[in-house]
């Protein structure tokens, strides 16, 4: 697959059902890979990598184990159905570290969504972000990425360290960006930081087989997160 589509004209309001079925005697690694990944979506769209859409509740800790099935269920609000590609990504991603399913889907109250068939599309960007976004045009086959995120005033460090918390899970996310999908998405490295008071600095050493139709997430996050502290600028290089 040479790239993604970027959607986000649907979107879903209610409960999800997450479910994902392995094989018989599955081990615990593969297991606890695969709770993680779900637990990290969750908690993506709690940051607000998928803004607007956000979840109602007060925790993502809802995956639960019951003998080879793994279920979860989120109650989210104006929610990209595109975010559910990202979490089969996430699921198909495991395939290269040995994990194997016999199914993973995702209900969204009658529609089902098969998570282990590629769509081709992923979330969009905020049409109109309130700040400058300044993406290149070209990588140059530069495999580093510097991420810097540019707040109009000063962050106090409590606030500061749940944002570089929060930022951290872009990193999984990016799991589910493949250019080529037979190969993993090499993400490592990485330092987040504030480089100031108002600047976070994120350093990724490999950013690598990544689209970056990725960065749409940091827009949606930058977006979430202007609502309270203004930002002024997202740049990557």
């Amino acid at each position: 697959m040479p790239g993604f589509g970027a959607s986000s004209s649907e979107r879903y309001s209610g409960t999800v059902t997450v479910e994902v079925n392995f094989p018989d005697q599955t081990d615990t690694e593969a297991i606890t890979l695969v709770k993680n990944r779900v637990k990290a979506f969750g908690e993506a769209i709690r940051a607000g990598f998928f803004f607007p859409g956000t979840l109602r509740g007060s925790t993502t800790d809802t995956v639960h184990m019951e003998a080879a099935l793994l279920h979860c269920e989120l109650e989210v609000v104006d929610l990209a159905v595109a975010a559910f590609a990202v979490l089969g990504g996430l699921l198909m991603d495991c395939r290269h570290h040995e994990v194997s399913f016999r199914s993973a889907r995702a209900m969204l109250g009658t529609d089902l969504q098969d998570l282990l068939v590629e769509t081709g599309l992923r979330p969009a960007a905020v049409d109109r972000p309130p700040f400058t976004v300044d993406f290149p045009r070209e990588r140059d086959g530069n495999y580093a990425l510097l991420v810097e995120i540019e707040f109009a005033n000063s962050v106090e460090s409590g606030t500061g360290e749940a944002m570089l918390d929060m930022l951290a899970l872009w990193e999984v996310l990016s799991l589910a960006y493949p250019l080529d999908p037979d190969d993993p998405v090499e993400v490592c490295g990485a330092q987040i930081y504030f480089h100031d008071p108002r600047t976070i600095h994120h350093e990724e050493s490999v950013w690598e087989n990544a689209d970056p139709v990725a960065w749409n997430l940091l827009v949606n996050l930058c977006c979430a997160w202007n609502r309270t502290l203004p930002i002024v600028r997202l740049h990557v290089e």
